[in-house]
């Protein structure tokens, strides 16, 4: 029954990424008329970070080389552009005057910009990826992350050797509490008794802060750090410490080669590539998308530690498998906040276009949101 419902709501939700203060859903994605362009695609993107992030940018970038591979012709980028309204105008304005047709954004700060260019440039189709708004000819996008989350949890809970994990998160928005919340869910699905100490830097980008971060829970003791943040500072910091990591957004083994034991990962190419052809051929729908490890735009990267023990590895896996085929909800109850309180009573799920509101921690988490 449970899989039934979930595959309906996958298939036909349409979740809003909404707005830190708003919690109903909006629209879907076939709730515009479909659209196409007027000519070949000529593609810009619009980055938040350098290119050479090593998370978040850089891995909106592949999503860029390869759709430059696929159409056979150069996608322009800007990168650094700050979530000012303004200033994301500016840029959109200069690539629609040169001739692009299709803009793509990578920052839940860029919506407003995207909405009214959306509304000038009816002729454009425009993407935001982790935006809130939509139009006819705007789609925003994001990845259901806490899948693969959950999953790096798993490694993490089975390599601890004390239960004491440590967690960089940048904001306490939602599709941030339900990284970590994922995180503690898997670590405590391999040991029961895991605890994880959360840190928020109030930032999506900032190396010398997020490093800065986990070094201050590995003075706490924490033997494993994870992240939501966009650079691998906290995954350097854990690799001078002689203790474990997660990755995310990327694969950041090469930044901390003994330390990394897996990363939960993003392949937006898995979007922006059929969204751009579905623009070419005429079918392209405004809205909202929110997709994960049955489309491969969220997954885990390779394990890169031996540290993680085989048994491990192959539940993992088998726990993957079920995520995609929707045999399993990462937010299956019973589920208790840090206080005890069941927010998801056993045999339920917390339900989906509730995710972007979340705004509590589980049980076993130590941190605050305020």
């Amino acid at each position: 029954m449970f899989r039934r419902h979930l595959r309906s709501v996958l298939a036909a939700a349409g979740i809003a990424l909404l707005s830190a203060a708003a919690t109903a859903p909006v629209a879907s994605r076939d709730a515009h008329a479909a659209m196409g362009l007027d000519g070949d695609p000529k593609v810009a993107f619009l980055y938040i970070a350098p290119v050479g992030d090593g998370g978040w940018t850089f891995m909106h970038d592949q999503s860029r080389k390869a759709l430059e591979a696929e159409l056979g012709s150069e996608v322009a980028f800007t990168e650094n552009i700050p979530e000012v309204t303004e200033r994301v105008r500016q840029v959109i304005d200069r690539y629609v005057k040169r001739g692009y047709n299709v803009i793509v954004g990578t920052a839940y700060g860029y919506s407003d910009a995207f909405a009214e260019a959306a509304k000038e440039y009816p002729e454009v189709v425009f993407l935001n990826a982790a935006g809130y708004t939509s139009a006819p000819n705007l789609t925003s996008y994001y990845g259901r992350s806490y899948e693969g989350m959950y999953l790096a949890g798993m490694a993490a809970g089975a390599v601890s050797k004390t239960g004491k994990l440590g967690f960089v998160a940048a904001y306490p928005l939602g599709l941030v509490n339900w990284n970590i919340n994922a995180f503690a869910l898997g670590a405590q699905k391999m040991n029961p008794d895991a605890e994880v100490i959360v840190s928020f830097t109030n930032t999506w980008y900032d190396p010398v802060k997020e490093e800065a971060a986990a070094q201050a829970l590995i003075e706490q003791g924490v033997d494993v750090i994870a992240q939501h943040q966009d650079t691998p500072g906290p995954q350097i910091a854990a690799e001078r410490a002689g203790i474990h990591s997660v990755g995310y957004n990327a694969d950041m083994s090469s930044s901390a080669p003994n330390a990394h034991l897996v990363a939960s990962v993003f392949d937006w190419g898995k979007f922006v590539l059929p969204a751009v052809k579905r623009a070419q051929d005429g079918s392209f729908e405004g809205g909202f998308a929110f997709e994960g490890m049955d489309t491969g735009v969220v997954g885990i990267s390779d394990f890169t530690s031996d540290a993680v023990p085989e048994a491990a590895k192959k539940e993992i896996m088998a726990t993957a498998e079920k995520i995609a085929n929707g045999d399993f909800y990462v937010f299956s109850g019973p589920i208790a906040k840090q206080d005890g309180t069941i927010v998801v009573p056993d045999g339920e799920g917390y339900p989906m276009d509730k995710l972007f509101g979340m705004d509590f921690l589980v049980k076993g988490t130590v941190g605050s949101l305020e």
